[in-house]
């Protein structure tokens, strides 16, 4: 049951293969000119890249200036230190300012103090007068009475 297969003259057989080979060829033919006809559609970008190309070498050149500032030295720990230092300076300016207050304040408390002991030394050497006078008058009443009753 098996079936031998029917044998073709070679004439026939290389026919057979010159025509398949005749189909790839005329297709490999329509598949490159269908794809030289559609690099034929593609649109020319060269104007697009050349512009682009400008716009780069100026954003080059941006960043060049850029990189260029001082400012773009720094480092996170130099700039840390610069703030430490200018921060170490305003305190000691502000350490010294408060010292300088400090110092006028504790004159001016000086003279406050010096004019209450003032005005109390001046308070209290009118109580000793008054009282010194009032002891005078009443010791002066008493020798003119004791005088009057002595010469009596």
């Amino acid at each position: 049951m098996t079936q031998e297969p029917a044998q073709t003259p070679p004439a026939a057989d290389a026919a057979n293969a010159f025509e398949e080979l005749r189909r790839e060829i005329s297709l490999q033919r329509t598949a490159i000119q269908g794809l030289t006809s559609a690099k034929e559609k593609l649109p020319d970008y060269l104007p697009t890249l050349r512009d682009i190309d400008a716009r780069l070498g100026e954003i080059e050149e941006h960043i060049k200036s850029i990189d260029g500032k001082p400012a773009m030295q720094l480092t996170p720990r130099t700039i840390a230190t610069e703030i430490h230092e200018a921060l170490m300076s305003y305190r000691a300016d502000d350490a010294k300012s408060i010292g300088e207050a400090r110092h006028t304040l504790a004159c001016m408390l000086g003279r406050v103090e010096g004019m209450i002991k003032q005005r109390r030394s001046t308070h209290e050497q009118d109580w000793w007068v008054t009282w010194a006078a009032t002891g005078g008058l009443l010791c002066g009443a008493f020798l003119a009475l004791v005088g009057v009753v002595l010469s009596t």
